[in-house]
C-alpha cells in the first residue's frame, strides 16, 4: 500500500468514526500535562479496586536510514556498554539522519522538563550515552527521539514502584519543532522515560498535525487504529489498518482533530513478539474543559476534589476519540464516602451516552490530600447496550481508597444507586449467600463493602428482586 492509499485510507476511516475536523484542535483536546503519572496531583495517594493494564510503547519514522554515530564531547563515538539494547544501537533514521549538524544538536538537547523542574525519578542520559534515534519531517513538523542510558532513581520500596520503565536501562526523550525548525528550537515534549532495552518500538503523535510516527526494526510489520467504536450492543471492534514500515519506521496522517493520542493505538509485529500501545503525545493548549454534564440527581456540596471530576469528560472522549458534541454526558451520581483520613473523599459516577446510543460508566474516587491538591483514580469502569434509560439502570461499584503518602488503612465502600422505585438492597457471594442487606434512600446507599460480596440485588418495597447488579470492573476498549 502507498503512501497516497494508507493516507485515503486513514482519512475514511477517520471520517466514518467522527466529524469533520475542526480548525482549531484546542476546541476539543484539553492540555495534557506533559507526564503521564502527573497528571493529577497526587494521583498515587489513591489506591482503587481496578485492574492495571501495562503496555509497551513503539517508536517513530522517517526516510532511509542513514548511519550517523552518536559522539561524546570529545568527539569520538560514544560507548556501547552491555545496557545498550535496541534503540541505542540503531543508526540515525529519518529524513534528517544525514544532516549531522542538526543530528548533532538534537542530541545535546536538554532532558530537563522546564514545566516541571527535575525529579528524581526523571532520567536524565549522560550526554556521551546518547543516540538520535530518529530525525525527520511528517506532515508540516519535525521530530526527533533521543536514547540514552536511564538514569532514574529506584524507589527504595518495590510496592511503590509503579513506573516499571524506571528499571529499564534505556531511556528516551521526543522532541517536536516545526518544520525546518533548527536544532535549537526543537522542544521537549515528554518527561523522558525508561522503555524496552532490547528492540522495543517507541511512538509519538502530533495532535496539531495528525502525523503519528512510529520507530521499531527493519521487517516489523505495523498497524494503526484511530479509536475504538463501541456498537449499540455494547461490544467494541478496533479496526486496523496497515501502516508500511521502511527501515522499520511507520508514519500516519489523520485529518487534524479527527482522533486524540489517547485514542489512538498502534500495534508492532516482529517475528512471534508484538506491541500494541498508545503513544506519546502532544495536543493543542486549552483552558479548562467546557463539557456540558446532565445532573441526574441533586448535586453535592462544592468541596476540594471537585475539580477532578470536572476534568473526566473531556479525557474520556480523548479515551473514546470522539467529539463533545456526539456525547452525551450524565452525572448519575456524586457523593462522599468513608475516608482513611479526616479529609474529603468523594465518588464521581459519570455516563457517556455515544453515538450509537450505548452508554460508557466510568467511577471514580477522590481524595483531598490537604495540602491544596487532590489525588484521584478510577474506581471501575463499563458498558451498557443502548435501550434503558438511565435513570431506569442499577449500578454498583467498590471504592477502596488509602492515603499512601501517610500509610493508612484501606477503607471499602459499596456504592449502589438504583431507580427510586427500589427501597432496600442485599449483597449476596457467589453461592447466592445473602450477606448483608440495607436500606436505600432515593434509590441510593453508600455501605461497608461485605467481604465475598459478588453482586447485589434491589428490591422493591414488597420485597420483589428488581435486578442483580455485579460491581463495576474495568470495561475493555478493544485494546
Amino acid at each position: 500500500m502507498d503512501e497516497t492509499e494508507l493516507q485515503h485510507r486513514l482519512t475514511r476511516l477517520a471520517e466514518r468514526t467522527a466529524p469533520p475536523p475542526r480548525e482549531s484542535l484546542a476546541e476539543v483536546v484539553v492540555a495534557r500535562h506533559r507526564s503521564q503519572g502527573r497528571q493529577v496531583a497526587g494521583i498515587t495517594a489513591l489506591v482503587a479496586a481496578v485492574a492495571a493494564v501495562v503496555v509497551a510503547v513503539p517508536s517513530l519514522t522517517g526516510g532511509p536510514a542513514q548511519p550517523t554515530a552518536a559522539t561524546s564531547a570529545d568527539g569520538l563515538p560514544a560507548p556501547v556498554d552491555d545496557w545498550a539494547g535496541g534503540l541505542l544501537t540503531t543508526p540515525t533514521r529519518g529524513s534528517l539522519a544525514a544532516d549531522t549538524a542538526f543530528v548533532e544538536g538534537v542530541r545535546q538537547l536538554s532532558w530537563q522538563n522546564p514545566m516541571a523542574g527535575p525529579h528524581d525519578d526523571d532520567p536524565d542520559a549522560p550526554l556521551d550515552t546518547r543516540v538520535v534515534v530518529y530525525a525527520g519531517d511528517v506532515a508540516g513538523a519535525r521530530f526527533a527521539l533521543v536514547a540514552g542510558e536511564n538514569t532514574a532513581q529506584v524507589d527504595d520500596d518495590p510496592a511503590l514502584q509503579t513506573d516499571a520503565g524506571v528499571l529499564s536501562d534505556v531511556a528516551i526523550a521526543w522532541y517536536l519543532g516545526p518544520a525546518g525548525a533548527a536544532a535549537g528550537d526543537m522542544t521537549l515534549q515528554s518527561v523522558p522515560r525508561g522503555v524496552d532495552s532490547y528492540g522495543g518500538p517507541a511512538g509519538f503523535f502530533d495532535g496539531a498535525t495528525g502525523a503519528l510516527v512510529v520507530v521499531g526494526e527493519p521487517g516489523d510489520a505495523m498497524t494503526v487504529s484511530p479509536r475504538p467504536v463501541v456498537a449499540a450492543d455494547g461490544s467494541v471492534v478496533r479496526e486496523q489498518v496497515p501502516v508500511e514500515a521502511p527501515d522499520g519506521i511507520g508514519t500516519a496522517v489523520f485529518p487534524a482533530g479527527s482522533v486524540s493520542g489517547t485514542s489512538l493505538r498502534y500495534t508492532v509485529v516482529r517475528g512471534t513478539e508484538s506491541w500494541t500501545s498508545s503513544p506519546s503525545w502532544t495536543g493543542s493548549d486549552s483552558s479548562a474543559p467546557q463539557v456540558p454534564v446532565t445532573w441526574l440527581r441533586p448535586a453535592p456540596a462544592p468541596g476540594p476534589v471537585d475539580s477532578l471530576a470536572e476534568w473526566e469528560p473531556q479525557q474520556l472522549l480523548e479515551r473514546l476519540g470522539l467529539l463533545a458534541e456526539e456525547v452525551q454526558f450524565s452525572m448519575v451520581w456524586a457523593g462522599d464516602v468513608p475516608s482513611p483520613v479526616e479529609r474529603t473523599s468523594r465518588v464521581s459516577l459519570l455516563a457517556a451516552t455515544l453515538p450509537s446510543g450505548a452508554v460508557y460508566l466510568q467511577c471514580s474516587l477522590g481524595l483531598d490530600l490537604g495540602n491544596g491538591s487532590a489525588g484521584g483514580t478510577w474506581c471501575g469502569s463499563g458498558i451498557r447496550p443502548a435501550g434503558t434509560p438511565l435513570a431506569e439502570q442499577t449500578v454498583v461499584v467498590r471504592s477502596d481508597a488509602t492515603d499512601m503518602s501517610r500509610n493508612s488503612d484501606v477503607v471499602s465502600s459499596l456504592i449502589v444507586v438504583a431507580p427510586p422505585t427500589a427501597v432496600a438492597a442485599r449483597a449476596v457471594d457467589l453461592d447466592g449467600a445473602v450477606l448483608a442487606g440495607f436500606p436505600l434512600v432515593d434509590g441510593v446507599a453508600v455501605v461497608p463493602f461485605p467481604e465475598r460480596a459478588a453482586t447485589v440485588e434491589t428490591l422493591a418495597a414488597d420485597g420483589t428482586v428488581l435486578e442483580s447488579t455485579r460491581p463495576l470492573t474495568m470495561a475493555d476498549l478493544g485494546d
